[in-house]
């Protein structure tokens, strides 16, 4: 995961440092800027309000608009062009994953302790099922995105087929199966293995977890003018969130091209991966990015629900872990929605040439 420690310039007004913080947010977020590139252009902007004595929003504009401008003029197009449609760079997910899996435990962990004791009972079917959740956590958070991000569709079904396997093999293990003999287990256990997975997505570097999921045929430049083209049909339904018809489109567009011009792809456009960058930016990305976050956000709404459903016809007012659920549930339920809502959103104001997704070769 990306970390910074360099010194932040000190803002004399409060708009000044919320301009700051926004701007920093959407060029990290946005548009994975080289590192120290953010407190480089923080620096700048700081010097130019000082010496024009005016806001950050007077003097340079509005941080998103200018968070923009820095990635197209200042991070290279073989940077940018690595960039999936959630903006993050390879690896960057899986990182993220791990962390997130590892924080999750160590809640859960602590939620134990407080409601069951320092010792937790439990068979080894339980066990086996804790184990295989955090394996469904980190791949569907991180080895699902990472393989669709680096175009490698085929090894991504078959993730997800056996992330299916396992969601319904662990399902088995909870509900299905008795539990056998009883182990005790001590709840920090569960803190230490949350705290390993955590410190192991903030040591792991993203470019090596990115090389991994990239795989050494993907990451090397196609040869041949089938072979690139095949490739900027991938890259624009994974990394870029295509529809299958849409990228074929685009595929022979760029063949007819071609044909036509009589050079060959790298001469005539360049690496496949700069070429698939510059024909999704287009008025169709926020479209496409909706309709990727789409089906996630409808799973985990509707997780939410059941297990508030779940909660509210058999209550245990005497678990702790009853009350942290009655806590968090609305939360959830709420911040999912929200962002059902939001997409619903982006997708009605979505024009007809930005579904089309329709784009002639440059």
């Amino acid at each position: 995961m990306t970390r910074g420690t360099e010194q932040r310039p000190v803002w004399t007004h409060k708009d000044d440092e919320r301009w700051a913080a926004q701007f920093e947010l959407a060029l990290v977020y946005h548009h994975n800027p080289p590192k120290g590139l953010a407190d480089e252009v923080l620096a700048e902007v700081h010097e130019i309000a000082a010496e024009a004595g005016r806001p950050l929003r007077e003097a340079v504009g509005e941080p998103d608009a200018y968070a923009d401008t820095v990635a197209a003029e200042r991070i290279s197009e073989t940077r940018r062009s690595a960039d999936g449609l959630d903006g993050l760079a390879a690896g960057d997910r899986f990182t993220a994953g791990l962390v997130l899996a590892g924080v999750q435990a160590v809640l859960f962990g602590i939620v134990l302790w407080a409601s069951e004791g320092f010792w937790l009972t439990a068979g080894w079917p339980e066990l086996t099922g804790g184990a295989l959740l955090a394996v469904v956590s980190v791949a569907v958070s991180g080895v699902l995105p990472e393989l669709r991000a680096a175009a490698r569709l085929r090894a991504w079904r078959i993730a997800l087929a056996a992330v299916c396997v396992l969601m319904v093999t662990t399902a088995v293990l909870f509900t299905s199966i008795p539990s056998g003999s009883l182990v005790e287990v001590p709840a920090p256990a569960l803190l230490g293995v949350g705290a390993l997975l955590a410190f192991a997505g903030f040591r792991l570097p993203d470019e090596r977890a990115g090389r991994w999921f990239l795989g050494r045929r993907a990451a090397a430049e196609p040869v041949g003018d089938d072979a690139w083209l095949a490739r900027l049909e991938t890259l624009l339904r994974g990394r870029h969130g295509y529809r299958p018809s849409a990228a074929a489109r685009c595929r022979e567009e760029a063949r007819d091209h071609l044909r036509a011009s009589g050079s060959g792809a790298a001469e005539e456009f360049g690496p496949v991966e700069v070429y698939a960058m510059r024909l999704a930016d287009n008025p169709g990305r926020t479209s496409r990015s909706a309709r990727a976050r789409l089906i996630p956000a409808a799973a985990m709404c509707a997780l939410s629900v059941w297990c508030g459903y779940d909660l509210l016809t058999d209550p245990e007012p005497r678990s702790v872990l009853f009350w942290v659920k009655a806590a968090a549930l609305p939360l959830a339920t709420w911040t999912w929605g929200s962002t059902l809502l939001e997409i619903r959103s982006a997708l009605r104001h979505a024009t007809p040439k930005d579904t089309a997704e329709h784009y002639g070769a440059k």
